[in-house]
């Protein structure tokens, strides 16, 4: 074989088999998306809890996306729509403009730019202003069979689920909630009536009053037959639930923990950061930042020898904190260590139990208490991982279990908050004032003295 011939054939095979080396590669980047987001917040990448809500689809959706020619909006659509479809096999979703097909949009009765409309099984949800979390809730509504029901107590002094207020108000805790697709609602004790069967989970958030032995009575019936509860108690507040938690081996000390290493830097001395999250416990597990709390007491499980009954500590404070009995670090907001009267940290602030009470009841009762209140309220639940602590405690109680996620936080931090603990305080005083001034002074000194001796 001539040479120009065998350098043919060798061309023509190279091409074949870099055409077929190419047409493999599209074949498979059609079928796995690859993608790497450099931004800090990741702002192009899905959230945990969104994946999680999209691996657990088990029917077909349908989202139809209206948009307008020239948009600067439809690129972020697209983008979202195809991070959605990649993750489940189960969505499928078009884009329609409106301009150039008004009819599918009279179909459907949508009249916004930028809309978007989720359906299946005849279920829609439609709304504007299309975002990860609002897509995911209307993922959840149009394919949950029905909405799972929350009951927060009243009576009490308890947290007001329509109160706006920033420090008391637990209206944010309402709305993180029914974006999970739950219904809330008030529930009181007081009347003949107990726990109704359709509670999913009853919140008991920080009662500043005690509870009837009536009550209590409800409660236990309520645990019997295999109900869920939430359950939020402050520094020397409702002594008759913390006696009623003592039934079950959970011991709700009246002790206040004091953290000054993790507080918050320059602020309140009683507002610390809660590191000891349980790897073995869907609520803490999951959880990709801290949770805040403030003014929180201790919460330890004991047991009480009864093997039906299983708890686990799933929340504590760091190792440099302690709890000590001494009330005045409420009022003062200053706290020592005194040995022999202060028991060192880490400290139990959460604790997680299954209950078989009832051999008629159909499942375990679930209980988790936690030994604050604060971190749920407005000015809290959107800092660090305040929200998914609650939401991932009332997903637990209520079953959903596999929805325990990190969220997209609405609060970005760096942008919309910025959390400093006094030790990261103080290592930036020392760097910014005394070790970067030094730095410089030496290096002139250096160049001084170099100057110097080199004449």
């Amino acid at each position: 074989m001539s040479t120009s011939v065998r350098h043919a054939v060798l061309l023509v095979v190279g091409t074949l088999g870099l055409a077929a080396t190419l047409c493999m590669a599209e074949v498979i980047l059609a079928h796995h998306n690859w993608r790497i987001d450099l931004t800090p917040e990741k702002r192009f990448t899905l959230s945990e809890h969104a994946r999680q809500v999209l691996k657990s689809l088990d029917r077909d959706v349908q989202i139809i996306a209206f948009v307008r020619s020239e948009d600067p909006r439809n690129a972020e659509i697209d983008d979202l729509l195809a991070r959605v479809r990649n993750v489940s096999r189960h969505v499928r979703y078009s884009v329609v403009d409106v301009n150039r097909n008004p009819a599918v949009a009279r179909q459907y009765g949508v009249e916004s730019y930028g809309s978007l409309l989720v359906e299946s099984d005849g279920r829609r949800k439609e709304f504007a202003n299309p975002r990860e979390e609002l897509l995911m809730e209307a993922l959840l509504q149009v394919t949950r069979p029905a909405r799972k029901v929350v009951c927060f107590l009243t009576g009490h002094g308890e947290r007001d689920i329509d109160d706006s207020d920033r420090h008391d108000g637990y209206s944010s805790a309402r709305n993180a909630l029914r974006s999970e697709f739950y219904e809330v609602r008030r529930l009181s004790l007081l009347g003949e009536a107990g726990v109704p069967a359709e509670s999913n989970a009853l919140v008991i958030a920080g009662p500043r009053k005690d509870l009837l032995p009536t009550e209590l009575v409800k409660l236990a019936a309520y645990i019997a037959r295999g109900g869920a509860l939430l359950i939020m108690l402050d520094p020397q507040a409702a002594p008759s639930l913390a006696a009623f938690l003592g039934r079950y081996g959970v011991k709700a000390g009246d002790e206040v923990v004091v953290d000054p290493q993790n507080r918050l830097f320059a602020g309140d001395y009683l507002t610390m950061t809660a590191p000891g999250l349980s790897e073995h416990h869907p609520v803490t597990a999951s959880l990709r930042a801290l949770p805040l709390f403030s003014q929180a007491r201790v919460v330890s499980f004991v047991g009480v020898g009864d093997p039906a009954i299983k708890g686990i500590e799933i929340l504590q404070t760091s190792p440099q904190s302690w709890s000590t009995p001494d009330m005045e670090v409420l009022r003062t907001g200053v706290g020592t260590f005194v040995a022999g009267r202060d028991h060192p940290g880490p400290v139990p602030v959460g604790v997680s139990l299954l209950v078989q009470a009832d051999a008629a009841a159909r499942s375990q009762a679930r209980l988790v208490i936690f030994g604050d209140c604060d971190f749920a309220n407005n000015f809290f639940i959107e800092y660090l991982g305040d929200r998914d602590l609650l939401v991932n405690a009332i997903n637990w109680l209520a079953g959903e279990e596999q929805l325990s996620a990190q969220r997209p936080q609405l609060q970005r931090p760096g942008i919309n908050q910025f959390f400093v603990s006094a030790r990261q305080g103080r290592l930036a005083f020392v760097l910014g004032t005394i070790v970067e001034p030094a730095l410089f002074l030496l290096a002139g000194t250096v160049i001084f003295l170099r100057r110097r001796w080199g004449r």
